[in-house]
């Protein structure tokens, strides 16, 4: 089982996974890189994306390790979106395909208003949450992959949890 949490910042996506990693027993992974290549260097993601996800994806499919992951390639087609800089197409659309070979899941938490909202690891407001947010339905749209787009309005882990697990075809 390989799930993926992925969508707009300020959503709870890492207590959600960490939640239901806790839960099932499945190691949990979030590469903290990110952080730093965030506004530093953005051909970081395209570049890990085009060499690593498919590496990565591959290892997956091919040995049957579950895990949860805090963003993955979802990030990449929607952030590249969102700030118009370079990423690669056919590479996503082949890491998509892969992923999906295997069954693995995609949940997007949002929120209904991202009003007053701002995340400040990363610098980014309400307007661009509110394109994101955007952004992910339409990856939702897009990708082979079952996506769960989960509201978390109410910030209610139990709930979110008993959905997921649903979702999943697991018993909350």
């Amino acid at each position: 089982m390989v799930v993926i949490f992925d969508g707009p910042d300020k959503c709870g996506k890492t207590e959600m996974a960490t939640e239901l990693s806790r839960r099932l027993g499945i190691p949990y992974f979030k590469n903290t890189a990110e952080w730093d290549a965030f506004a530093k260097s953005p051909d970081y993601f395209a570049n890990a994306m085009k060499y690593g996800d498919d590496y990565f994806y591959r290892f997956l499919r091919d040995t049957g390790i579950s895990c949860i992951l805090d963003r993955s390639y979802p990030s990449e087609w929607v952030y590249s979106r969102v700030y118009k800089r370079k990423t690669f197409g056919d590479a996503l659309k082949k890491v998509d395909t892969i992923a999906s070979s295997f069954g693995t899941k995609i949940i997007i938490p949002y929120r209904s208003s991202y009003l007053g909202m701002k995340d400040d690891i990363h610098e980014i407001g309400e307007e661009e949450l509110v394109e994101l947010h955007r952004e992910y339905n339409a990856f939702s749209k897009w990708t082979r992959c079952d996506a769960l787009n989960l509201c978390v309005d109410d910030e209610n882990l139990e709930r979110e949890i008993s959905e997921i697990c649903k979702f999943l075809g697991l018993e909350g």
